[in-house]
């Protein structure tokens, strides 16, 4: 067994920040974990998209949300509301998102 590894997001690796939101990510197990916080009316489309360039938002992910509401519409027509205690997964190039 390897040895453990803490991370703390009070101190993250890295920042990133945009209008509305900022992500908060720590690099652990060769890996990287992020903390997303949006504020109400976030939308990748309008706050992300033109920073990223892409039609669409394209990188994996899998989250778990701790508070709030926002819309998900996949790439493929498919959408919902992801809320308090979800678990998510969303594949390369798939998802806008709206925070409610």
């Amino acid at each position: 067994m390897g040895a453990a590894e803490r991370k703390y997001f009070g101190s993250p690796d890295e920042v990133r920040s945009f209008p509305k939101g900022k992500l908060e990510l720590v690099n652990i197990g060769g890996g990287i974990v992020g903390k997303l916080t949006l504020e109400p009316g976030w939308k990748w489309s309008e706050h992300v998209k033109p920073v990223a360039g892409t039609e669409w938002c394209e990188a994996p992910h899998f989250q778990y949300q701790t508070s709030g509401r926002f819309h998900v519409q996949m790439a493929d027509g498919m959408e919902f509301d992801s809320v308090a205690g979800d678990v998510d997964l969303g594949r390369v190039s798939a998802l806008t998102r709206a925070f409610m």
